[in-house]
């Protein structure tokens, strides 16, 4: 059941409208997301068929990749996350790319929710409750577990996905500037000191 919540305390300028508490379950039930879960692509399936398609598994690092095929399940935007807990929430531009069956998927009614703003909602979501062995975040457990405030506006959740979105990629820059760094100063390290 959908019911209002108090508005968050720092919300952009010109926007007023109430924000809605919904679970997954509940935005699955009127169409406004499609949750599954990958398949099995094993590294022989990859080897058999190479590509230069993105698949994407459970790890949290190089943002999930786990190899490339010469097939690919998607080619839209989706969010995905790994099954196991272990690993995180990812918001997948629209490209051709494949899931394997340890993650989860969620394509959106773009007409309904935004895509990105939903990737941060249950990338919050995704960090408040602990994962382990015996709790995994299959879609049918997340269902009713994810709980998140949405803004009732389209244009709002945009702004939202779009200004963390933004963020993301400010700190990927300076990620990759500190690396350079740090590169540079261990290249010194080893010409300098004998």
């Amino acid at each position: 059941m959908t019911e209002q919540v108090k508005v968050p305390e720092i919300r952009f300028a010109g926007f007023t409208d109430p924000w809605e508490q919904r679970k997954l379950g509940e935005l699955e039930k009127d169409a406004t997301l499609y949750m599954g879960r990958g398949r099995v692509i094993s590294a022989k399936d990859m080897s058999n068929t190479p590509g230069t398609f993105p698949v994407y598994s459970s790890s949290a690092l190089d943002n999930g990749r786990m190899g490339a095929y010469g097939k690919y399940m998607f080619n839209q935007e989706l969010i995905t996350w790994s099954i196991d807990g272990g690993g995180a929430v990812f918001y997948r531009r629209k490209h051709r790319f494949s899931v394997t069956n340890v993650s989860g998927y969620i394509a959106v009614n773009p007409e309904k929710i935004n895509c990105k703003f939903l990737a941060y909602a249950m990338s919050l979501a995704h960090s408040r409750i602990k994962f382990d062995y015996t709790v995994k975040a299959h879609p049918s457990v997340i269902r009713s577990l994810y709980t998140m405030g949405i803004p009732i506006s389209l244009q709002e959740q945009q702004v939202i996905g779009s200004f963390f979105s933004r963020l993301d990629d400010l700190i990927t820059l300076h990620q990759r500037k500190l690396e350079l760094l740090q590169n540079i100063k261990k290249s010194l390290l080893d010409k300098m000191f004998v």
